[in-house]
């Protein structure tokens, strides 16, 4: 390993770059289960934040393209930007919120409607879907994310996670400590040897 000036920059270059690449990605997570938490407590009926809402599926009815278990992100929009194949959550009064795929879209009365179908069912829905039903367009499909939360409600295996959270924190501050030091000792010895 070389240990000029040059190497030595490129790597701190490099280690700056890989955390801020963890940063963003942590903050990405954390906002996903900040909408999937206020989603949980508004009990999986999800809520809007930003024009995105999440969802837990509890349901195969659109296995293999979303299991249970998964978290979904729908985000609202306009009538015209739905199409055939597109996946909606939508919510017919008196019932539960439904995820499922746009077969095909007709009109009614001078409206459009979208006939539904979910991927893992063998006839389309029975009743159609008007626009003002449709919760929004699915975006994004997180995969085991729903399972992971449910997990986490448990209060021990939060305190766990948190505490190896507070010990990972802890030994990393050790680390850098041990570093400066380190590179003091050296910056030292070097003016000793000039």
């Amino acid at each position: 390993m070389k240990f000029d000036e040059k190497s030595i920059l490129k790597r701190k270059k490099r280690v700056k770059i890989i955390k801020t690449v963890f940063f963003i990605i942590f903050v990405i997570l954390l906002y996903n289960i900040l909408l999937v938490g206020i989603s949980e407590a508004n009990k999986l009926e999800g809520i809007n934040l930003f024009g995105y809402k999440t969802y837990i599926i509890t349901s195969e009815s659109m296995k293999p393209t979303i299991n249970i278990g998964d978290v979904i992100i729908t985000k609202k929009c306009k009538e015209e930007e739905l199409k055939a194949n597109d996946i909606i959550t939508f919510k017919k009064e008196n019932e539960i919120t439904n995820t499922h795929r746009i077969i095909r879209i007709e009109e009614e009365n001078g409206n459009k409607v979208f006939v539904t179908k979910g991927d893992n069912n063998k006839l389309q829905d029975e009743k159609k879907v008007s626009f003002n039903e449709v919760q929004g367009k699915v975006v994004l499909n997180i995969p085991k994310l729903g399972k992971i939360i449910e997990f986490m409600q448990n209060k021990i295996v939060l305190l766990v996670i948190l505490l190896l959270i507070l010990i990972i924190l802890f030994l990393n501050i050790l680390k850098s400590e041990k570093k400066e030091i380190r590179r003091r000792k050296l910056e030292i010895e070097k003016e000793k040897d000039s």
